[in-house]
């Protein structure tokens, strides 16, 4: 279960993984991670529905798997006009309108893999405010992280001001994270499916 609150000190005016609340629908552009249930909340609300039919210019950045599911389904199908896939490891400037001088403020937004489930990223946002990592769930193997060309600048790790971690499991009564094969059992049994190993 997501904990973040949808919005990021250092730029308010983008909303990650929650599409609903006052505060939230003061954001000029919107980021989800990727196609969960706890980090689409008002996502399918007819009031953020109307927000963006309002704002054309307002956009929902998603990586281009995310942005397939959305559109399979009827609940989200009214996202299309304002749904644009961004690929994964390549910086992309994204214009915020100001709407009180109607200026542009660049923002470059980068997915990066996060392992989770298909189609999920992590974002990072550079621009006049410093560097922000944003992860929402994530899943990656030891060192992986490492390994990721965009967290870097040449040999140097980019600097970031603040990390934004999803909480799913920093709950203490969480003691015990299933690795990926331990998670094939259980949903296999509740599918119905036998699997059997080789060898």
């Amino acid at each position: 279960m997501s904990t973040f609150c949808g919005l990021t000190k250092e730029y308010p005016q983008v909303a990650l993984d929650l599409f609903s609340g006052k505060d939230v629908l003061r954001a000029r552009t919107y980021l989800l991670s990727h196609v969960h249930t706890d980090h689409m909340v008002g996502l399918h609300s007819d009031v953020f529905a109307r927000h963006l039919k309002k704002h054309p210019e307002y956009k929902l950045y998603c990586s281009e798997v995310t942005r397939e599911f959305l559109l399979t389904s009827n609940k989200y199908c009214h996202l299309r006009n304002s749904l644009v896939a961004l690929p994964i490891q390549q910086a992309c400037d994204v214009n915020i309108l100001n709407d009180v001088n109607s200026e542009q403020q660049q923002l470059q937004v980068t997915l990066l893999p996060a392992g989770h489930y298909p189609g999920s990223a992590m974002f990072l946002l550079e621009g006049h405010a410093g560097n922000v990592l944003y992860t929402g769930d994530f899943r990656l193997k030891n060192g992986a992280a490492a390994k990721i060309e965009m967290l870097h600048a040449g040999d140097v790790v980019k600097p970031i001001r603040s990390l934004y971690i999803d909480t799913t499991f920093f709950d203490p009564k969480i003691m015990y994270i299933p690795d990926r094969q331990g998670n094939r059992f259980p949903v296999c049994e509740r599918k119905g499916i036998t699997l059997s190993t080789v060898g």
